[in-house]
């Protein structure tokens, strides 16, 4: 399947699963593609996305239903109609549910098959019976409409209840791939933080590799740097899920093995 651009969406409800960590390493790996990218920030209660991105990022204020439904209908026409390769959504938490709605009642994925663009699903397996429930709900509504990449967060999370499971299994079956994020030493994450404070605005990953910025010292920023780079290959290996066709390198761009359209289970049952 061809696609000419591609959205990267995180709609899982669950907080505190480095999400928006994630997604810094991720838009460095596609600026040093060269591949532009822009971006929307839906975490209404940080915006670290956007602090961090101002010239590529548009802040979006999620309230109510209707006003949830309002905002999201603003982004996708304007993500629709914009020539960018790769747009990077960047959701807060409490929101799957809101997410999905819009997605169903605009008919998202409808809309965006017929232009060519194609969705990929961030989704960070929990020790959560709750916030697994809901990514099986995510699940059963694109089943094979959208792309999928799993994000391990062992610092966060080891997972256990999606080891093994029946969403597991499906998800691989339709073609879903995994990434695991490296662990950054407390240290480090405490300096970002205070060279933040200090800059009095978000930096983003790539400048605070760059020891001579001066945000970090040598030490913290060669980290950042070991983290980047093994992330980096890892998503070079799924480049294709990443990227609108004509992006990919070419050692990725084969046709991917047919997926079987198995009906997926409507019950996705954790934690019995």
């Amino acid at each position: 399947m061809n696609t000419t651009r591609r959205i990267h969406l995180n709609p899982q409800s669950k907080g505190n699963l480095g999400k928006s960590f994630e997604a810094e390493f991720r838009t460095a790996w596609l600026d040093k593609l060269g591949v532009a990218w822009n971006g929307s920030d839906l975490d209404d209660r940080h915006h670290t996305f956007a602090q961090r991105h101002p010239e590529a990022v548009r802040s979006y204020q999620l309230g109510n239903e209707h006003e949830s439904k309002t905002a999201l209908l603003s982004l996708f026409r304007r993500v629709l109609k914009d020539s960018a390769p790769v747009h990077v959504i960047d959701t807060r938490a409490q929101a799957d549910a809101l997410i999905l709605g819009a997605l169903e009642e605009l008919q998202v994925l409808d809309v965006c098959a017929e232009q060519g663009v194609r969705l990929t699903f961030f989704l960070f397996p929990t020790d959560d019976t709750e916030s697994m429930t809901n990514v099986g709900k995510l699940f059963l509504y694109a089943g094979d409409r959208v792309d999928y990449v799993i994000v391990h967060n062992p610092a966060k999370a080891r997972g256990d209840l999606f080891k093994g499971s029946q969403l597991e299994k499906q998800l691989m079956e339709f073609g879903a791939k995994s990434v695991a994020l490296p662990a950054v030493t407390p240290t480090t994450l405490l300096a970002i933080e205070k060279a933040e404070a200090i800059a009095k605005r978000g930096l983003s990953f790539a400048e605070l590799s760059h020891v001579e910025a001066g945000h970090l010292e040598r030490l913290l920023a060669g980290e950042i740097q070991w983290a980047m780079q093994k992330l980096f290959r890892q998503y070079d290996a799924i480049a294709d899920l990443l990227l609108p066709t004509e992006l990919v390198p070419k050692e990725k761009s084969a046709t991917p093995k047919e997926k079987t359209k198995a009906e997926p289970q409507p019950q996705l049952n954790f934690g019995e």
